[in-house]
């Protein structure tokens, strides 16, 4: 794919976005490989107008990535406009289409700028500031028949939607992420489950895969922004008026609704 297209391809989603519409990409802008929706997802973050609050990692189960054809995870920013406090409310009619994922969200306090070194898992802890527990909102703004399978959602934004910040955790260092289980009821039913463990082995190296993967961009990670290092229960499609849970079990939990 030529660089104009995936610039095309970019500006074509970011106007749905804009405009609170679905589409489907051309011929001429449809990503045809991993390497074509990485082109054009980087291009959307050039298009990127507003202040951004952070990123997010996707695809980071080794086993889910391979069910989908992926070679890498991928990852999206973050607009601080699409980032809300537990409890949240979100029109369902809003959110293209509901789903949640539970997370871990790291806030820095320190830069982590490109460099040829790679970082350590030491360094890139040294720069956080505290975790919070958090759902993410995954949406798309390609039709749903749009025949692209996960490139499409590589190439939108990595599926970037709404953020929902729960409680914070102080002395999360001492959290075990592998260990304790994370919980998704949706109206009180339980409907994913999962650990830590799912995110690239421990959210910490999924922490610091992020952090060399922008480094190599020339971008790197900046004070302030944090990270959402990928989905520990699995993707939830929810309805009209739903209310979800996401239960960290000691750490607390994290609530949004959808109302109709």
């Amino acid at each position: 794919m030529s660089p104009e297209a995936a610039l095309q391809a970019a500006k074509e989603l970011a106007n749905a976005k804009k405009e609170r519409w679905r589409i489907r990409l051309s011929d001429e802008t449809r990503p045809r490989s991993e390497e074509d929706a990485i082109a054009i997802s980087e291009a959307l973050w050039e298009l990127e107008d507003g202040e951004i609050a952070g990123w997010k990692i996707g695809a980071g189960d080794a086993a889910a990535r391979a069910k989908q054809g992926l070679k890498h995870p991928f990852v999206g920013r973050i607009p601080k406009a699409d980032v809300a406090h537990s409890p949240a409310v979100f029109p369902f009619a809003d959110t293209r289409r509901a789903a949640v994922e539970a997370e871990y969200a790291f806030f820095l306090d320190k830069d982590l700028p490109p460099r040829e070194e790679e970082y350590s898992r030491a360094e890139v802890e040294d720069a956080v500031q505290d975790m919070h527990i958090a759902i993410e909102i995954p949406e798309s703004r390609l039709v749903e028949d749009h025949g692209l399978g996960a490139l499409g959602v590589v190439a939108d934004h990595g599926g970037v939607g709404r953020y929902v910040i729960g409680p914070g955790v102080t002395d999360w260092k001492t959290h075990d992420y592998t260990g304790q289980e994370v919980v998704m009821r949706v109206d009180g039913e339980e409907k994913g489950r999962g650990t830590g463990a799912l995110v690239m082995g421990h959210p910490l190296d999924a922490l610091t895969w992020i952090a060399n993967h922008l480094s190599g961009k020339g971008l790197g990670l900046k004070a302030g922004e944090f990270v959402s290092t990928g989905s520990c229960t699995g993707i939830v499609v929810v309805g009209p008026n739903a209310k979800a849970v996401a239960d960290f079990g000691p750490l607390g939990e994290v609530k949004v609704e959808f109302p109709d």
